[in-house]
């Protein structure tokens, strides 16, 4: 395949599984529906412990715009298994502060990570 053929946009080609013409029911281990942050860090995190996965999508295309912005800590810690935790912090802007509004007016603030001294910011957004 092209290097570029990964570029955001692109349209696959949508290929029929052998599953779908056998006579009887195929199981798999593991379905991961949906191709987003979640889904495809289920889908490489099980692939790396050697279950058999199958992940599905509806889109026929590499994501156009963010499927998700923002990353709780936990999720983060997640990412540390995939070695990429540290990169998603370096490049997110980090956050802690709750807030609640009514209207336009600042009701309320709380912290979001009471505890002192965690591995990982509360939460990140990534673009």
């Amino acid at each position: 395949m092209a290097a570029n053929a990964f570029q955001t946009g692109s349209t696959l080609e949508y290929r029929r599984s052998p599953d779908q013409d056998k006579s009887s029911a195929v199981r798999h281990p593991v379905i991961v529906v949906g191709a987003g942050p979640v889904g495809l860090v289920a889908a490489i995190d099980l692939a790396q412990r050697g279950v058999p996965t199958i992940l599905l999508d509806d889109a026929g295309r590499i994501g156009e715009g963010s499927r998700a912005i923002c990353f709780a800590k936990r999720t983060i810690e997640i990412f540390d298994r995939l070695g990429v935790g540290d990169r998603m912090t370096a490049k997110g802007v980090t956050w802690k502060a709750g807030k609640i509004f009514h209207g336009n007016d600042l009701v309320s603030t709380f912290d979001l990570l009471p505890e002192s001294g965690p591995r990982r910011p509360a939460f990140i957004n990534l673009q």
